[in-house]
C-alpha cells in the first residue's frame, strides 16, 4: 500500500573538496563543477539517489535479501515480476519510483556568504593532476588534466517526498515498513559523494531529520532504526503477502 512520505530536511555536510563533474570543459579546466542558474554549487538529485541506491543494495546483500543486478536493465526487476526491496524504493524499468528526490542546494547561510559574483567564485578552485597508468603504476606521459572542485566544509539541503510503497513490519504500517527502514539505513551509510573518493574528495555525512511523515503519522527516526534487526524478514513477508 502506498503512503505519502516526507523525509526533510536532509542536511549533507561535506568535510572535504567535492568533485561533481559536469563532463564539460571551460577554458583550461577539463572538468567543471555543477552550478545552478545563480552560480551556486549543488548536488544533482540523480547523483544523490544513485549513491543511496548503491548503499541500500550493499545493506540488502549483507543480510541475504534478494537484490537485482542494477544498473543493467536486463538484470533488474521487470514490471511483470515481484520487485526486490531496493526496486520497490527506487524503481526499475517499467516500474518507476513514486518518490521525488530534490537536488541538494547550498543552505541559505552559505548562500549569504557567497552573495555576490566575486565571492561566489570562492566556492571553487582548480587542481591539476596526472593520470596514472594502471598497467605500469606510474604517471602516464603527457596526461596532465585540471579539474574543478568545491571548497571543503560546505552544507547542502535536500528532501525526499512523494509516495512510498509500504510493506508493514510485524503487521504495522505506521512505522513506514521495510521500505522506509532500508532507505534510512542507506542514507546513513553513504559517506562519499561525487568523484575522486580514492583521492580524499567528497567525504560527507547525511543528517536525517528527527521525524519523518508517512501517511497521517509522524515517526521518530530513532524508532524506525529500532526495527533494524527485522529488516532481513522482508523476503519472507513479501512471499507470505503475495
Amino acid at each position: 500500500m502506498k503512503h505519502i512520505c516526507q523525509i526533510k530536511p536532509l542536511l549533507i555536510t561535506i568535510d572535504s573538496p567535492l568533485a561533481l563533474s559536469t563532463g564539460f570543459r571551460r577554458g583550461l579546466i577539463h572538468r567543471t563543477v555543477e552550478r545552478d542558474a545563480e552560480g551556486f554549487a549543488y548536488i544533482p538529485a540523480s547523483s544523490l539517489k544513485g549513491r543511496v541506491r548503491y548503499a541500500c543494495e550493499q545493506i540488502a546483500r549483507q543480510i541475504d535479501l534478494r537484490v537485482c543486478r542494477a544498473p543493467r536493465p536486463g538484470g533488474m526487476c521487470s514490471a511483470h515480476t515481484q520487485p526486490c526491496l531496493v526496486c520497490k524504493i527506487f524503481g526499475s524499468p517499467g516500474r518507476g519510483s513514486t518518490l521525488h528526490w530534490q537536488d541538494a542546494r547550498l543552505t541559505q547561510a552559505y548562500k549569504n556568504i557567497f552573495d555576490d559574483e566575486m565571492t561566489r567564485q570562492a566556492q571553487f578552485y582548480a587542481r591539476t593532476q596526472v593520470q596514472l597508468s594502471r598497467t605500469l603504476g606510474v604517471a602516464a606521459p603527457d596526461h596532465l588534466f585540471t579539474g574543478e572542485l568545491t571548497i571543503e566544509n560546505l552544507t547542502f539541503e535536500s528532501a525526499i517526498t512523494g509516495w512510498l510503497d509500504v510493506t508493514p513490519i510485524a503487521g504495522d504500517d505506521r512505522n513506514g515498513g521495510y521500505e522506509l527502514l532500508l532507505l534510512l539505513a542507506g542514507l546513513r551509510l553513504v559517506n562519499t559523494l561525487g568523484g575522486g573518493n580514492s583521492r580524499g574528495f567528497g567525504h560527507c555525512v547525511i543528517h536525517l531529520p528527527d521525524q519523518i511523515v508517512v501517511g497521517q503519522h509522524s515517526i521518530q527516526t530513532q524508532d524506525v532504526f529500532a526495527l533494524m534487526s527485522l529488516l532481513s524478514e522482508f523476503d519472507k513477508e513479501a512471499r507470505d503477502g503475495a
